[in-house]
């Protein structure tokens, strides 16, 4: 890379030294996330449930040359949103950047087959953990008058998964909680926006006897999308280069819907 194009790249983008927090970091659309954002200057918390997967990301990240640190973390507690918030700023002074991506999958099934405790599970991970996360770091954001936020949402949002209506309304949710949130934040300068993801090669998304071949040939590109195809879209939300964009959904899914 040339000084040129270096120069460049931290104008427009405007990650260097910025802090990150990224949650269900530790694998799939998450971990790509943390990767891009540190191979851009960012400082990344990560964090999920699996201390083991979380020290493994944290350590990938610093072996490249990035600043990282790991907190184990269940965004349905309250107690461990608290606590990653705090060891955020402990180690890196602030946070400029959330990314709530942490998920629970519903593994398919269908609304005759749901029982009250599912429904409870997903909702509480996807769309309580995302307002708890949300609200947990605002007054950060809301006091220096900058901040961005990205929900990480889904196809399913929009109808195209038919089964695992908790986990279609929980993705649902967070574009809802976005739209709204982002007209109340405007005093403040803060950006929140959504992702609706579309079929995304991640080991969540292979599950019973899914049939990678046939879903990949009813996408309008001709491949499936990668998790890097996603995390490019967040950071991208999370940078200076999308300052006037609020309120939005961005659909990375290879032309599957418009």
């Amino acid at each position: 890379m040339t000084d040129r194009s270096a120069k460049a790249q931290y104008d427009y983008l405007k990650l260097e030294g910025k802090t990150a927090i990224v949650t269900g970091s530790t694998s799939g659309i998450g971990e790509a996330t943390a990767i891009m954002f540190a191979d851009l200057g960012a400082n990344v918390t990560v964090c999920g449930r699996n201390e083991e997967n979380v020290k493994k990301v944290t350590d990938n990240i610093i072996s490249r040359g990035g600043k990282a640190i790991g907190v184990k973390c269940d965004v349905s507690k309250l107690e461990d949103i608290r606590n990653t918030i705090a060891k955020t700023v402990e180690a890196f002074g602030d946070i400029d950047i959330l990314v709530n991506n942490a998920a629970a999958f519903g593994g398919g099934r269908r609304f005759d087959k749901m029982t009250y405790e599912e429904w409870d599970r997903v909702l509480k991970v996807n769309l309580t953990g995302s307002f708890m996360f949300t609200n947990e770091v605002l007054p950060y954001m809301t006091k220096k008058l900058s901040g961005k936020i990205v929900m990480v949402s889904s196809g399913a949002a929009f109808g195209y998964d038919f089964s695992d209506p908790h986990y279609a309304a929980s993705k649902a949710g967070m574009i809802g909680l976005a739209k709204e949130l982002s007209q109340e934040l405007l005093k403040y300068r803060i950006n929140i926006n959504a992702v609706g993801v579309g079929l995304t090669d991640t080991a969540a998304a292979h599950f019973a006897d899914r049939s990678w071949e046939d879903e990949t040939s009813l996408l309008g590109w001709w491949r499936v999308g990668l998790p890097e195809d996603q995390a490019a879209t967040i950071v991208f939300l999370s940078s200076a280069a999308a300052d006037y964009i609020t309120g939005q959904v961005l659909c990375p899914n290879g032309g599957a819907w418009m």
